[in-house]
């Protein structure tokens, strides 16, 4: 991905500044073009070494591994520990040897049961490469979506009247949105997906309780997700892995 990302960035450069001219595409193509070749070089060069700002890093001991989840014993896969600026969290950063990141105040926090379900739900996705799936989701909704549209523009010409003109401008909104709202769907699934998967390995009750702690500790919350937000709401994730609500008015 590296390589690509390297050559696309490369060619929407020489496109962008006229080093080499395509006549069929405009400028305003060439903006989305050089867009999504900015955003997937960013994904594959500078992303994966986020957490060289985190303080405090290193790597848990190899009794916390097999304490807590043996299934990862061997893997090419790091689990660090670390100081994670703002609010407390853990991810996962796919790069040569991937690494699951863990803010030092949840694992003082958590049993291990509960670190469990969440580590093997960041380990989901680091197998299935979960973070390239929605890079590019989140780059097709930015700036493919407009690319298209944009080229089917330049194939129908504009009407030449106020009415039609505003017409087709709500229809672009509308169609860009659509794309945004579709692509944060896509990551919401992709989220579940990665819960039912950590939910192999730890009981359902430990999995109420590790989600209960994380609200405390501030990276999910239990209020009522919208249309534009990357991760499920509580419920949604409880209900996903079929755990009953005890009381719907606190998530």
């Amino acid at each position: 991905m590296r390589i690509v990302s390297l050559i696309l960035l490369i060619i929407a450069i020489l496109f962008k500044f006229g080093i080499v001219h395509l006549s069929f595409i405009n400028d305003a193509q060439m903006r989305f073009i050089f867009l999504f070749a900015i955003g997937l070089f960013v994904y594959a060069f500078v992303k994966p070494h986020i957490d060289i700002i985190f303080s405090n890093k290193k790597k848990v001991s190899s009794e916390f591994i097999q304490r807590t989840v043996p299934e990862l014993k061997g893997e090419e896969i790091d689990i660090l520990s670390a100081d994670v600026p703002y609010k407390a969290n853990l991810f996962a950063l796919k790069r040569r040897r991937s690494s699951i990141i863990i803010d030092n105040r949840i694992l003082d926090q958590l049993s291990d049961e509960e670190l469990r379900f969440f580590i093997m739900h960041e380990y989901s996705h680091i197998r299935d490469n979960d973070p390239l799936k929605m890079q590019l989701a989140s780059l097709s909704a930015i700036a493919l979506v407009p690319f298209i549209v944009s080229i089917l523009l330049d194939i129908f010409s504009l009407p030449n009247n106020a009415i039609a003109i505003t017409a087709v401008f709500v229809l672009f909104v509308i169609i860009y949105l659509s794309g945004l709202a579709g692509s944060f769907k896509y990551k919401r699934h992709i989220e579940l997906k990665c819960d039912t998967y950590g939910a192999k390995y730890v009981d359902k009750e430990d999995i109420e309780n590790a989600f209960h702690q994380l609200v405390k500790l501030g990276p999910i919350n239990n209020k009522k997700r919208g249309a534009l937000s990357s991760h499920p709401s509580v419920n949604e994730r409880l209900k996903n892995l079929g755990i009953a609500i005890e009381d719907e008015g606190k998530n």
